[in-house]
């Protein structure tokens, strides 16, 4: 799944989920952003504070309260999660052959999808005379948070996008979000990610190869490693060297290149293969 949507139940629940322990990230915390025009309408901007990320789960915004009163007690739905995950083969090759900028290539066909659902999606409704019209507004507040492993622990770059249930009308206040085009075209987010990552990771120098649903593995990866099973790492990181010796044949040892994060890897791994890497020349 490229893209899905859901609702957040809980603000404490998510709180906690999304500022979950990271064990790639600095300081243990997983990387994050603000983005939108209603982040930024509010002064947001930056890494994610947890404060602020709290209170607006709470539908605390701006001096107001959102949420609706019934029994006597308010209730409001603190948002809604738009996950945008790299293929298999994209993880692959960030994560474990070393090449980070396809962590920015990421992280920038997540900017253009969020972007296109702000400008395209985000709506409230209206009550007026006794009729509720839907409105664009134009405006979300997300805060991103960029995860490198799935929950089982194995390579997956994807975000989390928690669009906040606020969103601020023509005349300054805000309101709660109209989600429904949201999920109705959750596969067109999907789409528009993918297509811009695509552009994003040929750009890098990789060929890739996209199937009869347009989805794209990096070519020679895809079959050999992401879809034949993750256990099988001597064979996965032997890939992750190879498509190292290819991208960075100068240089190869470099510390931090690909090809010397597969040599850790493989030594760690009890490999002689590493042996090979070893053998080749500094850059």
């Amino acid at each position: 799944m490229v893209a899905s949507v859901s609702a957040l139940t809980s603000s404490a629940q998510a709180a906690s989920y999304y500022e979950a322990d990271d064990y790639y990230a600095e300081g243990g915390l997983a990387p994050s952003q603000w983005q939108g025009q209603g982040a930024a309408a509010l002064g947001l901007a930056g890494d994610v504070d947890r404060a602020q990320f709290r209170a607006l789960l709470e539908g605390e915004i701006a001096g107001q309260q959102l949420g609706t009163m019934r029994g006597g007690q308010r209730e409001h739905r603190p948002g809604w999660d738009v996950t945008l995950s790299a293929p298999k083969s994209v993880s692959i090759m960030a994560e474990v052959a070393g090449d980070r900028r396809l962590i920015a290539a990421h992280g920038a066909a997540v900017q253009v999808a969020m972007t296109h659902v702000e400008q395209h999606m985000a709506a409230t409704r209206i009550r007026e005379g006794g009729q509720v019209a839907r409105d664009m507004t134009g405006n979300l507040v997300i805060a991103s948070f960029q995860h490198h492993t799935s929950r089982a622990q194995d390579p997956q770059l994807h975000t989390h996008n928690i669009v906040m249930n606020a969103t601020q009308d023509a005349d300054g206040s805000w309101r709660s979000l109209e989600p429904r085009a949201i999920y109705q075209l959750q596969k067109q987010i999907g789409a528009i990610y993918r297509q811009q990552l695509a552009v994003n990771v040929r750009a890098l120098g990789y060929d890739i190869e996209v199937d009869k649903d347009s989805r794209f593995e990096i070519k020679g990866v895809a079959g050999t490693v992401a879809n034949g099973g993750f256990g099988r790492k001597l064979s996965f990181v032997a890939t992750c060297a190879s498509f190292s010796y290819r991208l960075y044949p100068s240089g190869a040892r470099r510390v931090g290149s690909p090809a010397a994060v597969a040599w850790v890897k493989m030594r760690s791994l009890g490999d002689p293969r590493h042996q090979e890497l070893a053998r080749v020349p500094r850059g």
